[in-house]
This record gives C-alpha cells, sequence and structure tokens, in this order.
C-alpha cells in the first residue's frame, strides 16, 4: 500500500522524541511538510528539514496565544497529531492538585482546544485527519496512575464527539492508543528488569516499537483511510485483550 503525503501539512504537537518523534520523521519521509512542537527553547539539529516550534504547555504562560500563532503561520494544517503527553506516578494520596492540573491541561485540554482552531481551516476545505495519541491506560489502569488514566480516557471520548461535529465536513478523527513502547522513557520509567517483566505479560511478548504505532497512525491520517472515524485503536501486542 503506497501512502503518500505530497504537500499535505502536517501539525505533530511533541515531536521531538519517542513515538512523536518517529510520526514526524515517517510523515516527512513520505512527502509532508511537517511542523513540530516541543519544549526544546531551540530547534534540535536532527528536525533541520521541518519546521520546529516551541509550544510550552503549561498554566504559567500563555500558551494559546502560541498555538494560535502556530496554526496561522502554517495557514493551517491538513492533519493533526496530538501526541504531547506527560506523566506523573503517584499513588491517589499523594497526588497534589499541580498533579493533576497539569496532566489534564497537556493531555486533554491542549488537544480539544488544538483541533478546535484546527478544524476550522479544515471545514474551509472539506478535508482533514485528527489522530489523537491516547494509551492503553485511558481502558485498562495501573496504579499511581489516576490523573493520567483520566486524561486518556477522556480523549478517548471528546475523540468520538469530535468525528460526529467534524464528520460532515469530511473530516476523520480517530485515537491511537499504544502500549507499552520500547523508548527511552520506557526504559526510564521501568528499567530494564521492568522492561522484561512487561514483556512476559504482552501475548507478542515484546514492546512496540515507534515504528508499530507510527505506522497506524500515518494509515489513519492519509486517503487510504476512507471510513474509520470515531475510533480508539489500541496497539499494546493483546496486553488488554481479557
Amino acid at each position: 500500500m503506497d501512502i503518500r503525503f505530497d504537500t499535505k501539512k502536517v501539525l505533530v504537537t511533541g515531536g521531538t522524541k519517542g513515538i512523536g518523534r518517529k510520526i514526524a520523521e515517517d510523515f516527512y519521509n513520505n512527502g509532508a511538510i511537517v511542523t513540530i512542537t516541543g519544549t526544546n527553547t531551540t530547534k534540535p539539529e536532527w528536525c533541520i528539514d521541518f519546521n520546529y516550534e516551541q509550544l510550552n504547555i503549561n498554566s504559567e504562560n500563555n500558551w494559546y496565544k502560541k498555538a494560535d500563532e502556530i496554526i496561522e503561520k502554517q495557514n493551517g494544517f491538513d492533519i493533526l497529531v496530538n501526541n504531547a503527553g506527560i506523566n506523573k506516578v503517584s499513588k491517589i494520596y499523594e497526588t497534589n492538585k499541580d498533579d493533576i492540573s497539569n496532566i489534564l491541561l497537556t493531555n486533554l485540554h491542549a488537544p480539544i482546544y488544538i483541533a478546535s482552531k484546527v478544524s476550522r481551516r479544515m471545514i474551509e476545505k472539506k478535508y482533514g485527519y485528527i489522530v489523537n495519541i491516547g494509551s492503553v491506560f485511558g481502558i485498562v489502569s495501573k496504579e499511581g496512575r489516576s490523573p493520567y488514566t483520566a486524561s486518556k480516557a477522556g480523549l478517548i471520548g471528546v475523540t468520538k464527539s469530535m468525528a460526529i461535529d467534524l464528520g460532515k465536513f469530511n473530516i476523520f478523527v480517530n485515537t491511537v492508543s499504544p502500549g507499552f513502547v520500547d523508548t527511552e522513557l520506557t526504559k526510564k520509567i521501568l528499567g530494564e528488569d521492568g522492561m522484561n517483566q512487561m514483556k512476559e505479560k504482552i501475548p507478542l511478548k515484546r514492546l512496540a516499537s515507534a515504528h508499530d504505532i507510527s505506522s497506524l497512525v500515518l494509515f489513519l491520517a492519509s486517503e487510504q483511510n476512507t471510513y474509520i472515524t470515531g475510533q480508539n485503536i489500541t496497539a499494546d501486542g493483546g496486553y488488554t485483550v481479557e
């Protein structure tokens, strides 16, 4: 299946590392004009061929205005991948109000706001694809993930609402919910022993690669996808299978 994105403008939030970086690279390698956001104050050396914009989503700065400026600067986008996300592992009785606020702001509030702005230009063209990056923890959970699970479950929910609002304008909206992905962040959180233990809990007996997730995102955001919208597609190697 030949998937190309020639002349298509793509915005990937949180695109400087891990899954986001792989998604951005794959879009670019298939012809897209790619803009990525990150918290770095300077453009990372590896993304010389991309448009880079600093977007630091927190309650202490006017990130809304910056998001508006990014969209206006590129005169809108054909494809939006809401990938930026944060997590902090803490038991519910150890969770403070700042943890709750920051996680929900980055993982749920920001994707809704950015989609609301990007979709307006998509409506004008009667064309667009939005892919929200969720998590298996929006479906199941684990200790210490209360705010994170709330944010990802919420993202799955709003994907359905977005799809209903935008379907009549030929705009597709879906969520991809990865399981455990072999990234530097996963290694940092689980450690080598934890990663090996997790592999044994996954029917495919391996963690996902960033490519496993990116290839699914690119399909859902391509013109090969002609009828899938409002769905949460779980890419977890069978982890959540009962």
